[in-house]
């Protein structure tokens, strides 16, 4: 097992792509912290692990863009697993779809402060303890649509492309204690928050696949498996990357 023996904080991980990793952690033999803003999804996916995988798991509600919450959630995950080899800042939320002229300054400010102020909180506190055991890894969640302009992603996409800046710089300063950060940019990925947009006219799915050459949505198993190998061993010389995990999305430029 590539991870037997260490110990993973995962955020945002009571469903969705967070879920999905840390079941594929705690399959590969991790220990897994599991955060999350609802107290209830955060413990039924530590159960699942305790039945399933017969690791340790525990459940720890915190919002990540409240330092004193983070701190709590770290000193909670040290207190009771005793360490914390990886870190993945996962936990997100959607902006509104409007447009940006009638965006409130309240959502701009909370999507933002989910995703970019919670990575550098949760990277910052996690990244006290790495400092001092002289190694870790730390893996980010960025999007495709941090490599481009997106009608009505006025939080959400540059909060993104500050994750992407925000991994390289901390892959470059700590990179002298054995500290690995990446990220990964998922494309589409069939889940709820995807499915629930294509149902309410917000995404088009036809226009998806056909600029996807792969031809499909993604599957939350697809992103498992990329941060299993990028918080594993066999990524030992990888540091500062952003690697997309889209069907081929980024990559098509035919009209």
């Amino acid at each position: 097992m590539k991870l037997e023996g260490r110990v993973a904080l995962v955020t945002g991980s009571g469903s969705g792509l967070g879920r999905a990793m840390a079941l594929a952690f705690a399959e590969e033999g991790a220990d897994v912290a599991l955060n999350d803003l609802h107290q209830a999804t955060a413990s039924e996916v530590a159960a699942t692990i305790s039945q399933e995988f017969k690791r340790k798991a525990i459940a720890i509600e915190a919002d990540v863009a409240r330092a004193d919450e983070v701190d709590a959630m770290v000193d909670k995950t040290l207190s009771e697993l005793g360490k914390i080899d990886i870190l993945v800042n996962n936990a997100g939320i959607l902006q509104q779809s409007v447009p940006t002229i009638e965006q409130s300054v309240e959502n701009w400010e909370r999507v933002i402060g989910i995703h970019l102020r919670g990575t550098y909180l949760c990277s910052r506190r996690v990244g006290q303890w790495m400092v001092k055991q002289k190694g870790g890894v730390v893996l980010n969640m960025a999007s495709i649509i941090a490599f481009g302009g997106f009608p009505m992603r006025t939080s959400y996409g540059p909060a993104k492309a500050g994750i992407i800046n925000l991994t390289q710089t901390l892959a470059i300063e700590w990179a002298k204690y054995n500290i690995r950060v990446n990220c990964i940019a998922p494309g589409y990925i069939g889940q709820s928050m995807t499915d629930n947009a294509i149902k309410e006219g917000i995404l088009d799915l036809e226009a998806i696949l056909r600029r996807t050459p792969l031809g499909h949505l993604g599957k939350a198993d697809d992103i498992a498996k990329a941060a299993v190998f990028l918080v594993s061993d066999d990524a030992s010389y990888i540091t500062g990357v952003t690697l997309p995990v889209d069907g081929g999305w980024l990559a098509y430029r035919y009209i």
